[in-house]
């Protein structure tokens, strides 16, 4: 009475014999399903890893070939047919359970597969679910590293505004509270020297549409740095 569900609990409550009561559930309900027997078929070649983790995978997958396996009893005596039937569904199911892992696992599924002999499923999940360890590791770290650098590169190398003229040095493209001469100069900064004749610092002196260099009246007019 302990041992079946309440809906038939009723139906055998005032039975006199644990053995009629047994055979009559067997002929009711251990019978073979087709219908449930191609059901699982199909989910089983039709179910593929997608979204999901190799762990939920593999355990949705084991689900329906531990249903199959309590249909369809394997043979257990210790004869060399039934060992060899025995790993002919070992090896179906490894393929079973490689061909629903997603393309990103291709190289390794293709090393599994060149093993001799190969592996059982549950060694190659284990590879695979190594394989997905390192993996996740090395798509973390890297990704937070990159757009950093990313950053810190764009803040370096911000577009100059040719339109404006700094009010200390007389340059274009930046402005006061941002010259080099005042606040000094980074430590990645590389300058380029000219060399100007008298004439044309003097000329540069009196104009300020020169997008070059304007010496300060305070600064040599042989040379000046560009930036």
């Amino acid at each position: 009475m302990n041992s079946v569900t309440k809906e038939l609990l009723n139906g055998i409550v005032y039975a006199t014999s644990a053995h009629l009561v047994w055979r009559d559930l067997q002929e009711r309900f251990d019978k073979i399903n087709g219908s449930r027997i191609f059901q699982i078929h199909r989910e089983i070649v039709t179910l593929v890893q997608g979204t999901h983790s190799i762990s939920t995978y593999f355990s949705k997958l084991k689900l329906l070939w531990d249903e199959y396996s309590s249909i369809i009893q394997l043979p257990t005596c210790e004869c060399s047919m039934s060992k060899t039937y025995v790993d002919h569904m070992q090896n179906q199911k490894l393929l079973q359970f490689l061909m629903g892992l997603n393309e990103t696992y291709l190289h390794a599924r293709s090393q599994i597969l060149m093993m001799n002999p190969l592996p059982s499923v549950n060694r190659a999940y284990s590879m695979l679910v190594t394989e997905e360890s390192q993996r996740n590791l090395i798509s973390t770290a890297p990704t937070v590293l990159y757009s950093s650098s990313n950053t810190s590169q764009h803040s370096s190398k911000t577009k100059k505004n040719w339109s404006i003229i700094c009010e200390h040095c007389n340059v274009r493209g930046h402005k006061k509270d941002n010259c080099y001469r005042l606040i000094g100069y980074p430590a990645d900064f590389k300058f380029t020297k000219k060399k100007f004749s008298n004439q044309s610092s003097a000329s540069n002196v009196t104009s300020v549409t020169q997008p070059d260099i304007t010496p300060s009246s305070t600064e040599s007019p042989i040379s000046d740095f560009l930036f």
